[in-house]
């Protein structure tokens, strides 16, 4: 039996980790659906975040790693453990320019478009925030990113797909904590940044590493199920027209808008895109005749079929059964196994 006690004992005069008993998870999911946290932390940094996830892995306690909350379904019992927040690790900035090679180029792209940016967000930052900045500053790449509801965290670890853009086509290089004992991801250029705890068992560091698209499977990341906390990112961007950037990232959240994203609380696409089932899984789960069909307050909603809504006092319970029918009948009628493509904790 782990004692999640002794963990707060460890950090209860830490001023950079914020500890809170008892806290409702629903409120900080866009479902809107969860029990309640044991414990929830806020590191403010990634050498706290580091102490903090060592001295839950010495007393035993399990943590679940958390960014906006906009692709994860909690159980309604609740978790019986430390939900780790990563939303006070802040801070977007330019790190680097890089100049077109070509002169021919340049001319080509024209006197706004002959360079490029890189932009470096910490992990709790949301995408929206990350998105704005890009606008402010006349860069490009990053628009059809514009609406997606998250942090930059949960976007690189889940890499996130948009109108046909993954995260991983603008992600570079990539700065994540990890235990000291765990293998790391197939990446060029890795080197270890920096130690934030000492190098003992059960020791967490920070690494980094460049990444390129072809390091990452179709909508996979490197991250995902790893254990891996992502702490920052740096994109790729294009100097271009601020004008012409606003409006595009603009017409994109007006989709999101027209598609229902923002109709009722619910946590975006239920289930990966598979190419190989040769159309996206809404149209499967549309030409189910699952559209509007309900459990509970729960309900495939009836605007788009690879989205659940709470469509009023929901539980997990729900979503999960409306989960478990799409994959039956999918799985029964086109021998497609469908893979969720939310969290379930």
């Amino acid at each position: 039996m782990y004692n999640i006690t002794q963990v707060v004992e460890s950090f209860k005069q830490n001023a950079k980790i914020g500890l809170f008993f008892d806290q409702d998870l629903a409120s900080r999911t866009s479902f809107k659906i969860g029990g309640r946290a044991a414990l929830l932390a806020e590191p403010q940094d990634s050498d706290s975040l580091a102490e903090l996830l060592k001295s839950a892995q010495a007393a035993g306690v399990p943590h679940f790693i958390l960014g906006g909350g906009t692709n994860v379904l909690f159980d309604d019992s609740g978790y019986d453990g430390i939900v780790v927040s990563t939303k006070k690790l802040c801070g977007i900035e330019i790190v680097g320019k890089q100049q077109t090679e070509s002169p021919t180029q340049a001319q080509d792209d024209g006197a706004e478009n002959s360079g490029k940016a890189i932009i470096r967000a910490a992990a709790g930052e949301s995408v929206a925030a990350l998105v704005s900045f890009a606008e402010r500053e006349g860069l490009s790449g990053l628009e059809e990113f514009a609406g997606l509801p998250g942090t930059v965290g949960g976007a690189v670890y889940m890499n996130a797909r948009c109108f046909e853009k993954e995260i991983s086509n603008v992600a570079a290089k990539i700065t994540w904590l990890e235990s000291a004992s765990q293998d790391s991801p197939n990446a060029q250029d890795e080197s270890q940044a920096q130690d934030c705890a000492a190098a003992s068992a059960g020791a967490f560091i920070v690494k980094s590493a460049v990444f390129s698209p072809s390091d990452w499977a179709y909508k996979k990341s490197p991250f995902t199920g790893t254990g891996r906390v992502v702490l920052s990112a740096e994109f790729v961007v294009q100097k271009g027209d601020k004008a012409s950037i606003a409006q595009k990232g603009a017409a994109f959240i007006q989709e999101r808008k027209n598609k229902g994203h923002y109709k009722a609380p619910c946590a975006g696409s239920v289930f990966k895109n598979n190419r190989a089932f040769g159309r996206p899984t809404g149209k499967i789960i549309d030409e189910l005749g699952l559209k509007g069909e309900r459990r509970g307050g729960a309900q495939i909603a009836p605007f788009h079929g690879n989205i659940i809504i709470n469509a009023g006092g929901a539980s997990s319970a729900d979503v999960r059964a409306l989960i478990d029918l799409c994959k039956s009948a999918a799985l029964e009628k086109f021998g497609f196994k469908l893979e969720e493509e939310i969290v379930l904790a």
